[in-house]
């Protein structure tokens, strides 16, 4: 999940009022207690800045956007994905590209985890679009990353994984997987081109595991032997167990 930080915000804004300077001061105590993982602490602090309000729409949105994070990972999925539209409204009125492009993978991601697949297919292809329009390759990155967890979420919800062997789902569900095989190789690709090392590791590890509920286990493996060696690169014993599980 990405959102703008509120302590980025206050060091551009000059001259508040009273009210717009309280709402400041709460939702930079919000954003700190989030960070230090006291999401719903946080949760409290973005609320009364909310009550205290301001005029300035970008920190307004700011606060939504965290909320929303906030709620996600806090697994209050109704309120994180009302923030996250909350936001994107407020994105649009301001004709901010970059925050629309943020809020709708923020939507999306909430959307795939609550299943509503097709919904949230829609607002990752709309971060996808903006990513490209503006020329911002992390936000593409990610863009593409999202929308191979959603086809791949949606493919195991149809296919109910436990109840078939790999390779031998429905054309809907094969169709879902492969939709995410391609997603995570152009995501793979851009990955190698901006040299992150560690997402390309996330997107072989995904690639492995698509292609194995494909069945085709000569990709998995390839991609599961990727995402090891990339392990071992970084010296990451965590991420060393799950090739090697996949693997066997």
């Amino acid at each position: 999940m990405s959102s703008a930080s509120v302590e980025n915000l206050a060091a551009d804004v000059q001259e508040y009022d009273g009210s717009s300077n309280m709402c400041l001061e709460l939702a930079l105590e919000g954003e700190r207690l989030c960070k230090a993982g006291d999401c719903r602490a946080g949760v409290a602090f973005f609320q009364a800045a909310i009550q205290a309000g301001t005029d300035d729409l970008r920190t307004l949105s700011a606060i939504y956007s965290q909320l929303g994070n906030a709620y996600f990972y806090l697994g209050d999925y109704n309120k994180a994905m009302q923030y996250h539209k909350h936001d994107l409204t407020l994105a649009r009125t301001m004709g901010d590209k970059l925050g629309e492009a943020k809020s709708s993978g923020n939507l999306g991601n909430t959307l795939k985890v609550m299943g509503q697949f097709d919904e949230a297919v829609v607002c990752c292809k709309r971060h996808l679009e903006l990513s490209r329009e503006l020329g911002d390759k992390l936000s593409e990155g990610r863009a593409l990353y999202n929308l191979g967890n959603v086809f791949h979420a949606k493919g195991k919800h149809i296919g109910r994984v436990g109840h078939k062997d790999p390779g031998e789902f429905s054309k809907e569900v094969k169709s879902c997987l492969q939709q995410a095989v391609t997603y995570y190789e152009e995501n793979l690709s851009l990955m190698r081109d901006l040299g992150d090392v560690a997402a390309q590791g996330r997107a072989c590890g995904n690639l492995g595991n698509t292609f194995y509920l494909l069945g085709d286990f000569a990709q998995a493996i390839h991609y599961h032997q990727e995402r090891l060696s990339i392990a071992r690169q970084f010296g990451d014993k965590a991420a060393e167990r799950r090739p090697h599980s996949n693997l066997g």
